[in-house]
């Protein structure tokens, strides 16, 4: 037995030799394809989704690059267009890799929705529902221009677990994000809302099963809050703006504060910029009378309010002509403030203790008036309503073009020649700014329901011709 064995050993040596030395071929292959089948394997999961990252050689400027690919949920090789990306990036996982990965997913959002769909992608995050869903989804998710809603929104989904878990915990894991996220009630109720309709735009993709949530998170939002979030934001009607303007002439007689919201209704200006108005704004250029807006009251709730000039360059300076109507407003309240011995530095609207009045306050105030003339006022806005309604009949009676009509709310745009000079000392500009602006004032002041307007017809006919002229509505043509 011994002997036996000291024979097979040479032997067995002897046949590994042999075999390396006649298929090297063979060998080599086989474990390249053995390892090219390793090498190309996922090795990086974004938002749930496989992919492969390959860390290039340098660039000619010393730039290291990353070759990255999406792949399958299983693993395999994607093929098509749009799926691999070259970035220039140091590591696998820096933040540049991470990014191109995102807008691979996005580009293939298609492809990525039904792999959600059929259940494919078990490590799918919740962040990855952000950049598949449809784009009006995401809008109501994130809201619009709200860019510290977007952060809280793609805060809380990041402490969010894969879909799969998501939606087995999906009560207690959603009231811990919002809580770790949230800083004070209204952020609260906010980032609830954008979960609940992030967790409804899933269910009605067929990515989850159900919102098991949703009645917990929709909660009873106050009046004002709602009128704040509300799309459906109109101005005043015609008639609405008379009653609120008889409203103002018939209080005014006895209380200035009427004479300050009638003011604000006959030049749009903002409540900050009317607390901000001086008695030495109110000039007269010849025969036109304007105010002149050159600073506004800032006040934040709680705090006391502050005087803050206009710069030169914001393009808020500006000058609005005075009505008959604007007149009656300003003369009721310098009546008060003369009477006082006010001086020409001092505040225009005061309180009853002579001090500036607060911007909050005016606002509170001219809530109270337009809840009387429209009872659903807090379903129109929760915004300045009557610098709304200025500018909508600035355009729809006066004529104004939008260029005129930014340039008189103070809003930077670009502007023409002519309404850029209306900013100096041209007479004829500040006349045609008031004739405009006197008849839409004309239509507020009038007690009669018709509009009175006058129009002069010139006709050049041939002898013997004859002309007919037909009117509707009972309008009237009286032949000179």
């Amino acid at each position: 037995m011994y002997i036996k064995k000291s024979i097979e050993r040479p032997i067995r040596k002897h046949l590994i030799g042999l075999f390396y030395t006649y298929f090297p071929r063979i060998y080599t292959k086989r474990v390249r394809i053995v390892g090219r089948k390793c090498k190309n394997s996922p090795n990086v999961k974004v938002h749930g989704v496989p992919f492969r990252v390959t860390e290039m050689g340098m660039t000619t400027k010393g730039q290291a690059r990353c070759y990255i690919s999406m792949r399958q949920p299983d693993g395999s090789i994607l093929h098509g267009e749009g799926v691999s990306k070259l970035v220039t990036a140091k590591s696998m996982k820096a933040e540049a890799v991470i990014k191109a990965a995102e807008n691979i997913i996005w580009k293939n959002r298609g492809q990525v929705l039904e792999w959600l769909r059929a259940g494919r992608l078990q490590k799918a995050t919740p962040t990855l529902l952000l950049l598949v869903l449809p784009e009006e989804s995401v809008t109501s998710i994130y809201g619009k221009n709200d860019e510290r809603r977007r952060e809280l929104v793609r805060c809380a989904v990041k402490l969010l677990p894969p879909l799969p878990e998501l939606q087995e915990k999906m009560e207690a894991v959603t009231f811990r994000a919002v809580e770790k996220v949230a800083v004070n009630r209204g952020e609260d109720d906010a980032l609830k809302r954008a979960l609940n309709r992030l967790y409804d735009e899933a269910v009605a993709q067929g990515i989850l099963q159900e919102n098991n949530v949703k009645k917990l998170l929709v909660t009873v939002r106050s009046e004002g809050e709602k009128a704040d979030k509300n799309i459906n934001q109109r101005a005043l009607s015609l008639e609405e703006m008379r009653m609120l303007t008889a409203l103002c002439i018939e209080g005014m007689q006895t209380d200035i504060r009427y004479a300050s919201v009638l003011l604000h209704l006959t030049t749009g200006v903002k409540t900050g910029e009317l607390c901000g108005l001086n008695i030495g704004d109110l000039m007269r250029y010849k025969d036109v009378i304007y105010i002149e807006i050159g600073a506004k009251s800032v006040q934040k709730r709680g705090k006391v309010a502050e005087w803050k000039p206009y710069e030169r360059e914001s393009g808020k300076l500006r000058r609005i002509p005075c009505t008959p109507l604007a007149q009656a407003a300003l003369s009721v309240l310098l009546k008060s403030r003369l009477g006082a011995g006010a001086k020409v530095d001092a505040p225009l609207i005061v309180d009853e203790n002579r001090r500036r009045w607060d911007v909050l306050k005016l606002r509170a105030f001219e809530k109270e008036l337009l809840q009387k003339v429209v009872p659903e006022y807090a379903k129109i806005s929760r915004t300045d309503v009557i610098r709304t309604s200025f500018e909508y009949y600035c355009r729809a009676v006066c004529g104004m073009p939008d260029g005129q009509v930014q340039k008189i709310l103070g809003c930077k745009a670009g502007q023409t020649y002519e309404e850029w000079y209306a900013d100096y000392n041209s007479r004829v500009a500040l006349i045609t700014l008031c004739a405009q602006l006197t008849r839409f004032h004309n239509l507020l002041a009038e007690k009669g329901d018709r509009w009175k307007v006058a129009m002069h017809l010139h006709l050049r006919v041939k002898r013997g011709a004859s002309v007919k002229i037909q009117t509707e509505h009972g309008v009237k043509i009286e032949k000179i």
